[in-house]
């Protein structure tokens, strides 16, 4: 190799090394300095995880400042699943002998991707203490098992209220996605119902942050680094009043069994006695005082969630699905108790007076067809009555010929304008009322285009439709054909009897405070509207409301009650929904001179107004003024 070469290819290697050392060079130069904030952010987090630290939920107090929902500590098994060491199916095994937790429900648990991979996953809740020592003094059976102190719904009631109040569970995919939850994490738990779901935002709280420090192979080196912690949820003051909550749902849960032993007049058989809901409302604000619903559930069983055996006990067929609140999501055709706000709309429209007297015959037929009469509940001809009598003795044969009186006035205005029911709607039937918990049902005012919807939909059943007859007219004067009311509707509009004429919009929260006890936000009473008749009318309504305790269909439930000190304005409804059994219906308002109290009681196939929703009501309105009250009912007379 000649020298020449030789210095060539030194020069050739000399400047590859250059080239190679500026390469390196330019690139140490980008790392350093224009990727530097990128590796920096990269590093940190490669060293720091963040934990989200869920914030103690509110409470719910009643109006007097009883504890209705809080939290108590609980024991929360967590599981490790680096910490297992390989040894998964052996620790989860004895796990789930332990705890008597299916081996599955901790599968679903621990390949959530709600948990990041170092995170010990909540595998069960509320843990007994015994299993808590087992634990720990098996430390070498449960490689990455641990526990903490978890604060856990509490319902010092148990059931009571349970529909009011509502339950937690955790978030579902659905909520994630609407924009009340942007803020909120899969795996929150959150109000699914009732006052914990319709005071959600109050009620929850702020999320801590805890930092976690991790090496690049995501062992912890620190499990509290540094901490932010979580803001408390507000507290939420209800306008319920836990006495007479429980007043009503006792009364309630005697009058079902009161029911069950009392044979149907028709049938001869006992009355089933399904369920049924009571409400007692201010009526000069709107605030609910009591709302219940049977049958019932503890909503304890949701904390820490939902056992495939717990699920199995709720939705079981036998059960008659007591998640459903009846109060406000049941619809029923009112019967009886309708016919005040039908005399009402018949003020209103001039078809009667205040002195008004009308024929109550046994039977009455529409003139344009004699030969398919519509009797009255009780076969007997009281002659021409006034009002307040119709309603006393509840004669169904007056409020046909205003039913009748409606259609009329319906025909001659061509059939485009529904004065019966556009009044009715007026009066709060027939959509929402506002209720602050989620779920209510609107009820139906039927009107000529529901009807027609009902036959297009089911020819075989029901033939040709011929348009909104007269009959339809006569049966809704009753309560009864396709109406459909909810009890929440029935106490809002006999508080507007009992007040004057306002509809107030129902209520169940009073007020919001800081868990310092500062308010923060008070739910003022609102008015949606007026019942159609000036208050003079209206108070005609509810004196003559007060023959039916007194000497009426409701005579007999309300023996030995002092009407002389406390007089009570009130009105029995029995009704049909073939084939089942009567809705018992009753409808009260007490002091009748200057109303306090609304209550209201119904029970599902429970027979006549009077034998059973009468008797709930008036052990209701003895427990309000204090007066004794029984531990067992007895059952009024049959009367509608």
């Amino acid at each position: 190799m000649t020298e020449t070469k030789t210095r060539a290819r030194m020069k050739v290697l000399a400047t590859l090394m250059v080239l190679m050392f500026a390469a390196i060079t330019t690139r140490l130069w980008f790392l350093q300095v224009l990727a530097s904030q990128q590796f920096t952010r990269l590093a940190s987090q490669n060293e720091l995880r963040l934990v989200p630290i869920d914030p103690l939920r509110g409470q719910i107090l009643d109006r007097n400042g009883h504890l209705l929902v809080g939290n108590r500590p609980a024991t929360v098994v967590l599981v490790d699943r680096r910490g297992m060491n390989g040894h998964d199916d052996q620790v989860l095994f004895r796990l789930s002998n332990l705890l008597h937790v299916p081996v599955q429900d901790f599968l679903d648990r621990l390949g959530s991707v709600k948990y990041l991979p170092y995170q010990p996953v909540p595998v069960a809740e509320d843990v007994p203490q015994r299993a808590v020592f087992y634990i720990e003094e098996h430390h070498d059976l449960f490689p990455g098992v641990s526990y903490q102190i978890d604060p856990l719904r509490f319902y010092p009631g148990g059931s009571l209220g349970a529909h009011v109040l509502g339950y937690t569970g955790e978030i579902s995919s659905k909520q994630l996605a609407e924009a009340a939850f942007s803020t909120y994490r899969p795996s929150e738990l959150v109000g699914q119902s009732g006052v914990e779901a319709a005071y959600e935002r109050y009620l929850h709280g702020a999320n801590g942050i805890r930092g976690i420090q991790v090496d690049a192979q995501g062992h912890v080196l620190n499990d509290d680094y540094s901490t932010k912690p979580a803001t408390a949820g507000d507290n939420v003051v209800l306008s319920i009043d836990q006495q007479i909550q429980d007043l009503s749902e006792r009364s309630l849960s005697l009058g079902i069994q009161l029911a069950r032993h009392t044979a149907d007049r028709n049938s001869g058989q006992y009355l089933r006695a399904t369920g049924g809901a009571v409400i007692v409302m201010d009526p000069r604000n709107g605030q609910i005082l009591s709302l219940a619903s049977n049958p019932t559930y503890d909503p304890s069983i949701f904390a820490g969630g939902l056992s495939h055996l717990e699920a199995n006990q709720i939705f079981a067929a036998g059960n008659n699905n007591p998640l459903l609140d009846r109060a406000t999501q049941g619809r029923y055709p009112a019967g009886s108790t309708f016919k005040p706000f039908i005399a009402t709309e018949a003020l209103k429209e001039g078809f009667i007076t205040p002195n008004s007297r009308i024929n109550c015959p046994a039977q009455w037929a529409v003139p344009t067809d004699p030969t398919h009469p519509f009797h009255n509940w009780k076969p007997q001809d009281y002659g021409a009555i006034s009002i307040p009598e119709a309603l006393t003795v509840s004669c169904d044969t007056v409020f046909y010929q205003l039913g009748y009186d409606f259609w009329l006035r319906y025909a001659r205005l061509g059939k485009t304008t529904e004065l019966m029911q556009n009044d009715l709607e007026e009066m709060g039937f027939g959509h929402l009322s506002g209720i602050d918990i989620p779920g209510e049902q609107a009820g139906l005012i039927p009107t000529a285009a529901y009807t027609r919807q009902v036959y297009k939909s089911n020819p075989k059943v029901y033939g040709k439709y011929y348009g909104w007859l007269p009959g339809d007219a006569v049966n809704l004067a009753i309560g009864q054909g396709y109406l459909q009311v909810t009890p929440l509707q029935m106490a809002e509009a006999y508080g507007a009897i009992a007040n004057g004429g306002t509809l107030w919009e129902p209520r169940v929260g009073l007020e919001v405070r800081t868990p310092g006890g500062r308010v923060v936000r008070r739910i003022e009473p609102h008015a949606l509207g007026r019942l159609p008749i000036p208050a003079s009318k209206v108070a005609f309504l509810r004196k003559a409301l007060t023959g039916v305790p007194l000497t009426g269909t409701a005579a007999a439930a309300f023996l030995g009650f002092p009407l002389d000190k406390i007089p009570v304005a009130g009105k029995t409804g029995t009704a049909d929904i073939l084939p089942k059994q009567p809705v018992s219906w009753f409808a009260a308002m007490a002091p009748a001179d200057h109303p306090k109290y609304v209550v209201i009681a119904m029970v599902e196939q429970g027979g006549h107004g009077a034998t059973t929703a009468a008797p709930i009501v008036r052990r209701i309105l003895e427990g309000l003024f204090g007066l004794q009250t029984e531990k067992k009912l007895q059952a009024g007379q049959v009367a509608d």
